[in-house]
């Protein structure tokens, strides 16, 4: 089989769903399965945040994936604080209901057997959360897709998640 990223594909068809600096829709996977999902909820996760970090600051939503990384990091932080981590891992369970019903919207093209996660946002106890949440989805909304199955790679690998994507692609003629 093929490693498929479905960063762009659509997801959210709201017409006031966040926008994406790549791509001319709003509403794309990546606004809600990766780190700009995770930065977009931190302030209602609890996260202290300065102002250039807040979703509706110019930095964050521009191309730049530093302020997001940086945002990340508080997350992570935040994750670690036990006051904190009730309300901070919303963040992750949101992310992860939003992988349930993105893998089962996918489930309408493609013959998914096995969703390979990858990327920063899904570094620690926070990605443990969303595959959890995801598992929780498909078993109760979609029964009959609970049988896919979620991997993750090594902790440094799941960092670098675009280059083992990029390495799985398929030479163009």
């Amino acid at each position: 089989g093929w490693i498929n990223e479905n960063a762009y594909n659509p997801f959210d068809l709201n017409p006031e769903g966040p926008a994406n600096v790549w791509s001319p829709h709003r509403g794309d996977a990546s606004m809600y399965l990766g780190q700009r999902a995770a930065t977009r909820l931190a302030k209602k996760g609890g996260v202290d945040l300065p102002e250039e970090m807040m979703p509706e600051h110019p930095n964050m939503n521009a191309a730049s994936h530093v302020p997001h990384a940086q945002c990340l990091k508080k997350i992570q932080a935040a994750m670690k604080d036990p006051e904190k981590e009730p309300q901070v891992a919303k963040i992750y369970q949101s992310i992860g209901v939003y992988l349930g019903y993105a893998v089962a919207q996918y489930c309408e093209y493609l013959d998914i057997k096995n969703v390979l996660i990858l990327g920063r946002v899904t570094t620690g106890h926070g990605g443990e959360i969303m595959m959890e949440y995801a598992r929780k989805v498909l078993q109760a909304d979609f029964p009959e897709l609970a049988h896919i199955k979620f991997h993750t790679p090594t902790e440094h690998m799941k960092r670098v998640g675009q280059c083992v994507a990029a390495a799985a692609l398929p030479e163009v003629k």
